[in-house]
């Protein structure tokens, strides 16, 4: 054990030997230094990581056997994909590694970092596992090998029936310690697709794993979206036989109607204290916005026009609402401003603006674009600075990560349908797999418990 400036000042050197690019932040024990995501793009951290170990005692049955070598592999794939979405590191293929899985143990002492060194690793990964009935404890543990000291070390515990969530606390962990900003890698996304022959509402981890199927009514199901704090989902349903809006407790699985007015009930979304849901309803000349009070039950019309109204996004103060309107003619993006009511324009160009979606920071707002096939933009919510992230397939409905750095969207090529992850400055693009096929609608969740 050293103490916490000791610590504060390898955490210095870590980071520096591996030309990051870092930002200084004050803390009333000290200066900590972060990674800046902010900063410039920095050069990617060539890395090895170790197959987990088995720390368990030799399996007594072939079956035994099976699910720990299971359980290894997943852990395995669950780490390198955390630290590759990360975008921090390189992990050196495992045909150069000179250290043998399992011949070393998991601590400094117990590590020979300079066949590390050898290969360029920069940093090192390793981690062990026991199995004790349905328990799970996850010991993993990250070093730098030019000073061979632990940068962080977790032991966890969880489910055999889902090793890869273990990895992702962990990943969170080191993200955190690594930026000072939380990390991703437990939240999960909602989906649609028809791929079972209707169309369905689909929960995944966030990188496609793990995937459950939500609703089971045989109906058409449309626009998941969560709550504030990732307890429930608002989704769209025709198993009325009209697009009426439900709330589904995603911890209770308590599935009740939420607005079943004549006509039309859509593009829901909470409100960020939770309190109120916007959405569209149709009025009296054509579908308007609306504010309906959770607690009360009331609706308060927020548009009136000849216009459809449409897709409302909520900015993280509560105070705004982007949103989609044809009463110019094309669909457009605009912003609604709740207390004064004044609405104004926010995009000028391209046939077709959809799905405005705002940044959980607040200093962007995603939507998708069609001039001759949709893509994904961004844009400062005073309307400046346009910037398109895609340029390939027909792109649509983006959905942040809860750390406004990344976004999912649906992707269309050749007429198969997928999940999409891009990066707000547009670099990194990532196909999500699911399993099932079909994916549309995606919406990510915010941080979860």
């Amino acid at each position: 054990m050293y103490t916490e400036m000791t610590r504060r000042l390898f955490l210095f050197v870590f980071l520096s030997v591996f030309t990051l690019t870092l930002a200084a932040v004050s803390h009333a024990a000290g200066n900590k230094v972060y990674i800046d995501l902010a900063g410039p793009a920095f050069k990617k951290l060539p890395m090895g990581v170790q197959e987990f170990k088995d720390l368990g005692p030799a399996p007594r049955s072939a079956e035994e056997r099976a699910l720990r070598e299971s359980i290894r592999d997943e852990l395995l794939d669950a780490a390198l994909t955390d630290l590759r979405f990360s975008g921090f590191f390189t992990v050196i293929d495992r045909k150069a590694y000179i250290e043998e899985a399992g011949s070393a143990g998991l601590k400094a002492e117990e590590t020979n970092f300079r066949n590390w060194r050898t290969i360029g690793a920069q940093a090192l990964l390793k981690g062990g596992f026991l199995v004790e009935g349905d328990r799970l404890t996850v010991e993993v543990r990250f070093f730098d090998t030019t000073t061979e000291r632990q940068v962080i070390g977790k032991k966890l515990t969880g489910s055999v029936k889902n090793p890869r969530r273990v990895v992702h606390y962990f990943s969170d962990s080191l993200y955190e310690e690594l930026t000072g900003s939380r990390g991703i890698f437990t939240t999960k996304i909602l989906f649609v697709s028809g791929s079972g022959g209707n169309k369905e509402i689909y929960m995944a981890d966030y990188d496609g794993k793990n995937a459950v199927k939500l609703t089971r009514n045989r109906s058409i199901n449309l626009s998941p979206q969560w709550s504030p704090d990732g307890n429930k989902m608002l989704y769209v349903s025709y198993k009325r036989g009209a697009p009426y809006m439900f709330l589904l407790d995603l911890t209770t699985g308590r599935d009740e109607p939420l607005s079943v007015r004549p006509g039309v009930n859509i593009s829901g979304r909470f409100s960020p204290d939770g309190a109120k849901v916007a959405l569209t309803i149709s009025g009296d000349n054509s579908p308007e916005l609306v504010l309906l009070d959770l607690k009360t039950l009331e609706y308060r019309k927020l548009t009136n026009n000849h216009g459809i109204d449409v897709s409302p996004s909520w900015s993280p103060d509560g105070t705004k609402l982007a949103y989609v309107s044809d009463s110019a003619g094309n669909p457009h993006i605009y912003v609604l401003d709740l207390l004064s009511g004044k609405s104004r324009r926010l995009t000028f160009s391209g046939r077709y603006n959809s799905s405005p979606a705002w940044s959980p920071d607040g200093k962007l707002i995603a939507f998708a674009r069609s001039d001759k096939g949709f893509n994904i933009w961004v844009v400062r919510p005073d309307g400046e600075k346009p910037v398109q992230l895609t340029f390939n397939g027909d792109n649509r409905s983006p959905s942040w990560a809860p750390d406004s750095r990344h976004i999912v969207y649906s992707s269309t090529v050749k007429g198969v349908s997928s999940l999409k992850v891009i990066r707000s400055d547009g670099t990194e693009v990532a196909r999500i797999d699911t399993g099932v096929g079909g994916e549309k609608a995606p919406a990510w969740s915010p941080y979860l418990k």
